[in-house]
């Protein structure tokens, strides 16, 4: 009986690009054009010359890989590591994948795509339809986003490995039994936990580009004749499974009707700058603006009725840093009662509002232990008038089942250029990044990138 791996392996290495429904491989151009977006506005954020700096230190000068948006090259490893590092930078690439597949498996094919120059879009397409998965699979088999996190996991990092494995894997047309050993290699090392969020600490960032570089990493070994354990996943012993799920893992995900409803089609795009766990509320928010009399400067108090994992996780009320404002949950209510949006300008220009900052203390966490896993936020706003709203998204804005149009996705991309790359430039990434199947089409947007 084949492995998880190996079923995953011989799936992947006979996946073509013209086995994938156009709509499938329409919106995968649409998730890398706004992969870049994210990526090259994030010049904005601290992140980007410290990461820039210390890629530079660790893998040097060099003519191998593009550093996106910087003119500069360093080795394979380093461009992995820094652009997975800033396409999630701003906590607005997508999500619903390891979560953040994008932030894992570009940066990782891009990379492997300068090692070799042969390949052609329409390959870097399909290998990432292949990576995210792989990614997504695993996720579900492990019990899924809230369950995983619910143990202190950090998807992106210990699911993204994986996908970016699987992605430069593929990419190179490797045979079966290297995608094999190219995923027991990265499960071998792989990780990601949710300390971060009690200081808002840059590391949430770093799970995406390490994921990204660990992958590329694997697949280069695995193409060596670098062997990796087969059986990664169940193995009684250290398999993930066993280390990563305990009493979670549902093999059956992994492998059921593969190649039937691509999970990359189950991505999603973010249109707020802030946790997905919060764009739910501030869909609520946004809705309750349009009702008569609502009046930000009317509300006296706010009760939010969700589970303890989500109070945890969204609960703070008083951030300090970017990161923290973005998974605040009363500082996000906040803002979008305020401004009536959540863009970057309002998780990194209004910290220190004192409205913002009162209308958060008026938001209470409600906790019920008996709420199931998925549900989402339900926001009761009382007004000074005696007037009392109650509101509830269950599918926020930007879900698979609820999308941004295509129109609003090429505006945000646009949006974020203004701060990433010049208006040519910008215009030129979007034409060819739409059209990524064409011949040459790869390589122009690789060295647009640089």
């Amino acid at each position: 009986m084949p492995t998880l791996s190996e079923q995953l392996a011989a799936f992947g290495h006979e996946l073509s690009f013209e086995q994938i429904p156009e709509d499938v491989t329409s919106f995968a151009k649409l998730l890398v054009l706004d992969l870049l977006g994210v990526a090259l506005a994030a010049k904005t954020t601290e992140e980007w010359p410290i990461t820039l700096a210390a890629c530079l230190v660790l893998g040097g000068a060099s003519e191998s890989a593009t550093l996106w948006g910087t003119g500069r090259k360093s080795t394979p490893q380093s461009a992995a590591l820094f652009n997975g590092i800033v396409a999630h930078a701003l906590e607005l690439d997508d999500f619903n994948g390891v979560d953040h597949s994008g932030a894992v498996v570009l940066p990782a094919l891009f990379a492997a795509a300068e090692m070799r120059p042969d390949v052609t879009g329409a390959q870097l397409l399909t290998a990432m339809v292949f990576g995210y998965e792989v990614g997504r699979r695993l996720l579900d088999a492990a019990g899924g986003y809230r369950v995983h996190n619910a143990a202190g996991w950090h998807t992106t990092g210990t699911c993204g490995s994986f996908a970016a494995a699987a992605a430069v894997a593929k990419l190179w047309d490797l045979p079966p039994k290297d995608i094999t050993w190219a995923l027991g290699v990265a499960g071998s090392f792989t990780g990601g936990v949710w300390a971060f969020g009690a200081d808002g600490a840059m590391s949430k960032r770093y799970h995406a580009g390490r994921a990204a570089e660990t992958g590329l990493v694997a697949a280069t070994l695995a193409s060596q004749g670098f062997t990796g354990p087969k059986e990664i996943f169940e193995a009684p012993w250290g398999g993930y499974a066993n280390t990563y799920a305990a009493g979670n893992f549902d093999a059956s995900k992994m492998v059921s009707d593969l190649g039937e409803d691509l999970r990359l089609a189950m991505a999603g795009i973010k249109p707020y700058a802030c946790c997905r766990g919060l764009h739910s509320t501030v869909d609520a928010v946004l809705a309750m603006r349009q009702e008569p009399g609502f009046d930000a400067d009317a509300i006296s108090d706010v009760g939010v009725r969700c589970t303890p994992g989500q109070a945890v996780q969204l609960g703070n009320g008083t951030p300090v840093t970017r990161l923290q404002a973005q998974f605040s949950l009363p500082y996000s209510f906040a803002v979008a009662a305020i401004k009536g949006r959540a863009s970057l300008a309002e998780f990194s220009g209004r910290l220190d509002d004192r409205a913002t900052r009162e209308l958060a203390a008026r938001v209470r966490i409600q906790p019920e232990p008996d709420l199931g896993k998925e549900w989402e936020p339900e926001l009761t706003v009382s007004l000074s008038d005696g007037t009392v709203l109650t509101k509830q998204v269950n599918v926020a804005l930007g879900d698979a089942r609820n999308p941004l149009p295509r129109a609003a996705v090429i505006n945000k991309y646009r949006g974020l250029m203004e701060l990433g790359a010049k208006p040519e430039s910008a215009a030129e990434i979007e034409e060819i990044t739409l059209g990524l199947e064409a011949p040459a089409a790869l390589g122009r947007l690789l060295t647009l990138l640089s």
